[in-house]
């Protein structure tokens, strides 16, 4: 049945259902069925003498409506990027001295001489995976995160860029001035706790960075898709611009896991074995072909003095380091699927179900794990 068809035959079949009538098994509902329907329900007029001449379909009208708006979705998926680009911020003054956050505040914590460094170095690397392609950065308004993001602009000297200044990608809030024996208590509870779930005193828990992080996901893939997202100020006979064809966050470590434990729907058990990214780390996500979706390719990395191509390695996952990264901690899903019975927490993408509890007992199966 063409999609036009199987349009009408759906609207004709939502209104004959709202004015109360069920469909008989193989009826279809047509313009013809809906206009009787539609004349028993308006109120009593006066009987025109002759038709008013074309008029409109009120099926048609839908029907076409509804067409703009599959094509327009349509459309948009095969807009989104070609990659979505991770970076985390190099070496900070916090990082090499942890007291420095005792008198200055996290957002206003600098980069050092190599933390500069390795973003000129990172937007190198950027740019031999990208080419020449157009790209659109997000950045966290912390200081060392705006020097990283000019140190690798370096790359793109004479390149249009699009820049936007992203609150959502800050770092974690760990309080304010953060006394570093006092810190030092804390971040040994947080591993006690779970690191997830622990709150920093007068500050944030990972449970609030992962619901900032979905509410900037949405705007994320908002922009990827809607032509006219912000006025640009265009005329209404301009076309529109290009869309950028790669998205670089540079953000910070633990933003850049909740990233994707958000959009590939990692467990809580699988975040907290995917280890931090070092400083000025890449993490690259690759739309599938033909479709919206993006795939975690992993680590961008170029071997130590070669200036020309690159590959990718696994994330950092497991106790080692070093342990294989499941394939569905790579693409989103919108569920996992389970059939209770013997030893169907075996499977991969279950385990951590069984983690820290035990389901069988908690559901009264008898499960083997």
């Amino acid at each position: 049945m063409p999609a036009r068809s199987a349009i009408r035959c759906v609207l004709a079949a939502t209104f004959a259902v709202a004015a109360g009538l069920r469909p008989m098994p193989g009826l279809s509902f047509g313009s013809s069925t809906l206009r009787p329907l539609a004349a028993a329900a308006a109120p009593p007029r006066r009987r025109l003498r002759s038709p008013p001449p074309q008029l409109l379909d009120p099926l048609d009208w839908l029907a076409d409506q509804l067409e703009v708006r599959l094509r327009a979705r349509r459309e948009g998926k095969l807009r989104r990027p070609k990659r979505i680009i991770l970076v985390r911020h190099g070496q900070s003054e916090g990082n090499v001295n942890r007291t420095a956050y005792q008198s200055t505040p996290d957002s206003q914590i600098a980069l050092t001489e190599v933390g500069w460094a390795q973003g000129v170095v990172a937007g190198l690397q950027i740019r031999e995976l990208v080419k020449n392609e157009s790209i659109r950065c997000f950045y966290s308004p912390y200081l060392r995160a705006r020097q990283t993001l000019l140190a690798l602009l370096q790359a793109f000297d004479s390149q249009t860029v699009q820049l936007s200044s992203e609150p959502r990608l800050r770092e974690q809030d760990f309080g304010n001035f953060q006394d570093d024996a006092q810190m030092s208590r804390v971040l040994a509870e947080r591993q006690v706790f779970g690191r997830f779930y622990y709150r920093f005193p007068d500050g944030e828990a990972g449970t609030d960075v992962f619901d900032r992080m979905a509410s900037f996901i949405t705007y994320l893939f908002r922009t990827m898709t809607e032509r006219d997202y912000f006025d640009d100020g265009r005329a209404a006979h301009e076309p529109a611009a290009p869309p950028p064809q790669n998205y670089v966050l540079v953000t910070h470590g633990l933003l850049m896991r909740i990233f994707c434990m958000c959009y590939l729907r990692w467990t809580v058990t699988e975040f907290e074995q995917v280890w931090n990214p070092s400083n000025c780390e890449i993490w690259v996500l690759e739309k599938v072909p033909r479709t919206g979706r993006y795939r975690l390719a992993g680590r961008w990395r170029q071997p130590h003095g070669q200036h020309h191509g690159g590959h990718f390695l696994d994330v950092r996952y497991g106790k080692s380091r070093h342990a294989y990264v499941p394939s569905h901690m790579k693409q989103p899903s919108d569920a996992r699927i389970i059939v209770p019975g013997p030893n169907c927490l075996n499977a991969e993408a279950l385990r951590g179900l069984s983690d820290p509890m035990d389901i069988g007992t908690a559901l009264g199966i008898p499960f083997s794990v």
